[in-house]
């Protein structure tokens, strides 16, 4: 009996440590999971520690027996600590899953948008660019029928060239007995300048006309300039006849006068911008005074330099008694610092030129009247000369000469038959410079030196 009692406890050790193996296995498989996340896995964690609870007491009971020897036929059924179990509620905290962080060195990479596709826009083949009116600029006075030639300057902003088979045509307007298309005068390569000229004639009626011009390719394709290349090129003038109350109208007929200054030859019209100096006639002149005027002034323009000179030989005309000429002269208006010298010449043939007067001005806020008579020359066919000498800043030196003319003016009864001579209308003091004069006028020339613009 004895020894059926032993190995009834050697198997029920056995069988302990089978059970306990089992628990074991089946904490370290518990253990070595991630932590639970449901509330289900928490219970099922709960009941395998009480389980593995219940086999280490009957193990304990088990050995002690055992080693007691105490046989007994009472199967011995071990109690746990606790008849019931309680389960308790889980807590609140163990329902909370807990985040694994990312690893340190981890990198989110997020998804870019490609670039934007930019799309180049096209050069036009053919494009032009307008730079300036290197003659006749708009509003530009002439007398019916007089000629000239307009003068434009343009830029090749194409990616064509513009080879011989182009040409400037006429398109709209009047055309001012101008051609229909004149050829470019040479091949103009992308981003090149070119100086388009055309010759015309003012028309006999007064008035303002106004031609429009394009340029076209060899396909006789037409384009110009702006953004879309379809705006023309034009020419404006004023046509206005000579004042039928004058002998001669110097201003409207300025054009047929031969103009020089200390540079060389000069255009008419002139370029107002030109460093050579200019002449223009002005429909709307505003004089020193500020005063608006709606008749034509002679807008003179000496060379740029110290003592630089401008000067204008009219046409002969034959003079009669009681022939007058008179004008009305100053600074152009916004020059503060002009300084001027007006002169008046003429000359017979082949004779030198002689003065009939000379007239010192600076910007004063006035203008002076000149009233020369010429009876004293009637019967002559004589060529008048203006002149005007810059005496002060290059930039500063503008001339007015407003409707110079020769007008009949009948002598009162107790004016003299002889001719005065000409009093100058203003007491300053003429500065101590000797002034320079066109050699053809008699009056010894000296040098100009470079004087810097302002």
């Amino acid at each position: 009996m004895k020894r059926d009692t032993v190995i009834l406890a050697v198997i029920g050790v056995v069988l302990v440590c089978l059970a306990l193996t089992a628990a074991a296995t089946a904490c370290w498989w518990t253990r070595s999971r991630a932590t639970p996340t449901s509330q289900a896995a928490l219970y099922t964690q709960a009941a395998g520690t009480f389980v593995a609870d219940l086999t280490q007491q009957a193990f304990e009971t088990l050995v002690a027996g055992a080693t007691q020897g105490v046989p007994t036929n009472t199967p011995v059924v071990p109690t746990p600590s606790s008849a019931v179990p309680t389960y308790a509620a889980p807590s609140a905290t163990l329902l909370v899953p807990t985040a694994v962080p990312p690893s340190a060195t981890a990198t989110q990479v997020f998804p870019t948008a490609p670039p934007p596709t930019i799309t180049p826009i096209p050069v036009r083949c053919n494009q032009a660019h307008f730079i300036k009116d290197v003659t006749v600029p708009d509003g530009t006075v002439f007398t019916p029928g007089t000629e000239f030639t307009k003068v434009w300057r343009l830029q090749n902003t194409g990616s064509c060239t513009w080879d011989s088979s182009y040409a400037l045509v006429f398109v709209a307007g009047t055309q001012l007995g101008a051609p229909a298309s004149v050829r470019l005068p040479k091949v103009v390569y992308p981003g090149e300048n070119v100086d388009i000229g055309v010759d015309m004639i003012a028309p006999s009626g007064s008035g303002t006309y106004q031609g429009n011009w394009m340029l076209s390719n060899g396909n006789g394709k037409t384009f110009g300039v702006g953004s879309d290349a379809q705006t023309p090129v034009w020419v404006e003038i004023r046509v206005q006849a000579p004042n039928q109350n004058f002998a001669y109208d110097l201003a409207a007929n300025a054009c047929l006068a031969t103009w020089r200054s200390s540079a060389g030859s000069l255009p008419c019209p002139g370029n107002s911008q030109s460093s050579n100096g200019s002449v223009v006639v002005l429909s709307d002149p505003v004089l020193e005074n500020g005063r608006h005027e709606n008749e034509l002034a002679l807008w003179t323009r000496p060379q740029p330099v110290n003592g630089g000179w401008i000067s204008g030989v009219y046409p002969a005309y034959k003079v009669i008694a009681n022939d007058h000429f008179i004008t009305q002269i100053g600074c152009a208006y916004g020059y503060p610092d002009c300084e001027l010298a007006f002169t008046l010449s003429y000359v017979i043939g082949s004779n030198s030129p002689k003065s009939l007067g000379k007239w010192y001005e600076k910007y004063e806020g006035l203008v002076y009247t000149v009233d020369v008579d010429l009876t004293s020359l009637a019967g002559n066919n004589i060529q008048l000369i203006l002149g005007v000498e810059n005496l002060g800043k290059g930039s500063q030196a503008q001339g007015l000469w407003f409707v110079p003319s020769v007008r009949q003016v009948k002598p009162s009864p107790t004016a003299t038959a002889t001719r005065p001579a000409p009093t100058p209308t203003r007491t300053a003091t003429p500065p101590s410079v000797t002034p320079t004069w066109p050699p053809d006028q008699a009056t010894p020339t000296v040098p100009a030196t470079p004087y810097p613009y302002p």
